[in-house]
């Protein structure tokens, strides 16, 4: 009996050693670069140091292992709030990432733990035009680094630094290219990590992918590892196409994902409701299917009547295993705009205030729409009743020299071809108007009892009130 226990828990130690990952050693911060859409970075580590957007980094599909983010070498960058996990600390330290510069003019910077004096760093990898340069702030000072391979450019490379309290090494692909002898505990700062710039200068021009960080010093196997993708397994779907939040000008879409690393099949829902489809209601679930991509709006698939211009589809994928037992790994819920049939986004706002009595007005045109009409007076009914005007062929409008001291209404009607679509009556006012108002236009979560209070026309005398739950009443 207790020959048979021993043998089992050798059997469970031998399996647990066989799930773990040896590019998993110390790693507290791995950015995929594999969402292909939004504005964050996340860190796939379990460290939770997510890196927000700067500039305007591009998702692009053509990474080395899967997708990748691409820099303009001016303003882009990632940034990684301080957090202790990435106060390294010690005297263990890996820096990895593929890289692929657009060229190597200058210093460019892959991943950058910027000091308290925000002048310099407490480590630092880089792409210098002849070379790889590594920079680490120890106990015992600090050092440069600098291997002897100059990168070619519009080419992935691997590169990496390990510390392991005696010698920092540069790797190129997984080859040895440059060390050094370095001593010390690694120093501390408050400040964030950034991914893509220096300080002030040295932003990264191209793409990169699977950038890590590390407390520990892989050996020369975890580093392949790491190079190769190891690591830990993502269950759920990513990357979705069309990216999250993004408008869709057609009544029809193509729909394709990345499949989570466990994935048999895919479970997908779509819907005209976030709840809904996060909840998995009625009506939401269109099928199972082993493929990655779905076409929605056409005969024969979800929605076969079409999209309906000024609606927002929610969907989602789970994916699905039946062999694993922790089947399905739930998905996030995206979403697509098909834009309304009547204009948007008018300029000046709904609501403005102080509007240039010289502004020219320009708004985003309706789905289809070809020719534009606009109106423009002091009085809602007037305007909101208005027909005839003349179409216009440009998403602009010229009213002309507008009085100062007014509250104005406008409109714009469009024609597809074959129906007007009526426009909503948007309401702006000119300097020395009233305005200001508290609470806010569109304000929620008023209080019970709350004070309105406005900024006074320049010329009133008294003010008139009026208040009530009817927009249109109150109005007029």
């Amino acid at each position: 009996m207790y020959r048979r226990l021993i043998h089992l828990i050798c059997l469970v130690f031998v399996c647990g050693l066989s799930l773990s990952n040896p590019a998993d050693a110390g790693l507290v911060g791995w950015w995929r670069l594999d969402e292909g859409s939004g504005t964050t970075a996340y860190d796939s580590s379990g460290s939770g140091n997510d890196a927000r957007f700067e500039g305007a980094p591009v998702w692009v599909d053509s990474g080395k292992l899967g997708g990748a983010l691409k820099f303009n070498g001016v303003s882009d960058y990632l940034a990684a709030p301080d957090s202790e996990s990435l106060d390294i600390g010690g005297d263990q330290l890996s820096i990895a990432a593929w890289v692929n510069g657009e060229d190597w003019p200058a210093a460019n910077h892959v991943l950058r733990k910027i000091s308290n004096a925000d002048t310099s760093s407490i480590y630092m990898l880089r792409v210098q035009p002849d070379t790889v340069r590594v920079y680490l702030n120890t106990s015992a000072g600090e050092v440069i680094i600098d291997g002897t391979t100059a990168l070619a450019p519009n080419e992935w490379a691997h590169i990496a630094v390990t510390y392991d309290g005696a010698d920092a090494r540069i790797y190129v692909n997984g080859q040895v290219d440059g060390s050094m002898s370095v001593t010390g505990e690694l120093t501390q700062s408050d400040n964030e990590v950034r991914i893509g710039r220096g300080e002030p200068a040295g932003y990264f021009m191209g793409m990169l992918d699977d950038v890590r960080l590390y407390n520990h010093a892989l050996t020369e196997d975890e580093l392949v590892s790491a190079m190769e993708g190891g690591g830990t397994a993502y269950p759920s779907a990513g990357s979705p196409k069309p990216a999250n939040g993004a408008m869709i000008e057609a009544t029809w879409v193509s729909l394709s994902w990345r499949a989570g690393d466990f994935a048999a099949s895919h479970d997908v829902y779509i819907g005209e409701s976030f709840d809904s489809v996060n909840d998995g209601a009625e009506g939401t679930f269109v099928g199972n299917q082993t493929a990655t991509t779905l076409i929605v709006g056409f005969p024969g698939f979800p929605i076969p009547d079409g999209l309906v211009p000024g609606t927002t589809y929610y969907w989602r994928i789970d994916e699905v295993n039946e062999a694993d037992p922790n089947s399905p790994w739930k998905g996030d819920v995206w979403s697509f705009l098909v834009p309304p049939k009547t204009a948007y986004n008018p300029d000046p706002a709904d609501g403005a205030e102080f509007v240039d009595p010289n502004a020219i007005f320009t708004w985003t045109g309706g789905y289809g729409a070809k020719l534009h009409t606009a109106y423009i007076g002091d009085s809602y009914d007037d305007v909101s009743n208005a027909t005839g005007g003349m179409p216009l062929g440009t998403l602009s409008y010229d009213p002309g020299t507008l009085e100062r001291e007014k509250v104005l209404y406008w409109r714009v009607d469009e024609f597809d071809g074959a129906e007007t679509h009526k426009g909503d009556v948007w309401s702006f006012t000119t300097p020395g108007a009233v305005g200001n108002p508290q609470p806010a236009n569109g304000a929620a979560d008023v209080q019970m009892i709350a004070t309105l209070s406005w900024t006074a026309a320049d010329n009133a005398a008294s003010h008139e009130l009026y208040f009530g739950t009817d927009a249109e009443a109150v109005n007029n």
